[in-house]
């Protein structure tokens, strides 16, 4: 699944956030557009923020109460991935779908998952190579500490102490 149109209150429920989530090559793009929930009159203009693969630390499809309220739930490394997208607190964001989208939400969801997966696989697979490839250091050595010894007084032989 390509794209899947979402909405979720913002301002506290004084606005509206309406959008598409799209897939591509470089990660999830966001298309959306805020307006006002009392009387849709005011709108802003559409925006457009993208969210790189390495930047998703996860993505999650929620059904909701008898799968009346299905949403995506996005959580991000960095807040800055986010920026310019109300009610995207603490790298989170729930992305509310309508309930006929419910099964390409689904599958978007699960795309979007895999694909971030994968660049992961990838980025450790490349990090495995260039350990293999780096030439081979000798192990430092443990490093012994000294103990300072204080030597016991020595006695003659036959020679009592003062205890005896």
């Amino acid at each position: 699944m390509e794209s899947v149109p979402f909405k979720f209150e913002a301002f506290g429920g004084f606005g509206e956030v309406q959008g598409l989530a799209r897939i591509d090559a470089q990660g999830l793009e966001l298309q959306f557009s805020t307006r006002d929930a009392l009387f849709g009159v005011l709108k802003s203009d559409r925006r457009t923020l993208r969210v790189p693969l390495d930047d998703l630390l996860s993505v999650r499809f929620a059904a909701g109460f008898l799968w009346m309220f299905p949403r995506i739930e996005l959580r991000v490394r960095d807040l800055s991935a986010l920026d310019g997208l109300p009610e995207s607190d603490q790298g989170r964001v729930s992305l509310s779908l309508a309930f006929r989208d419910r099964h390409d939400g689904r599958a978007f969801a699960a795309d979007l998952d895999l694909m971030r997966s994968r660049r992961r696989i990838l980025q450790l697979d490349l990090a495995i190579e260039q350990l293999e490839s780096a030439p081979p250091q000798a192990p430092a050595e443990p490093r012994r500490e000294q103990a300072k010894v204080t030597p016991l007084p020595r006695r003659a032989p036959g020679a009592l102490s003062e205890g005896d």
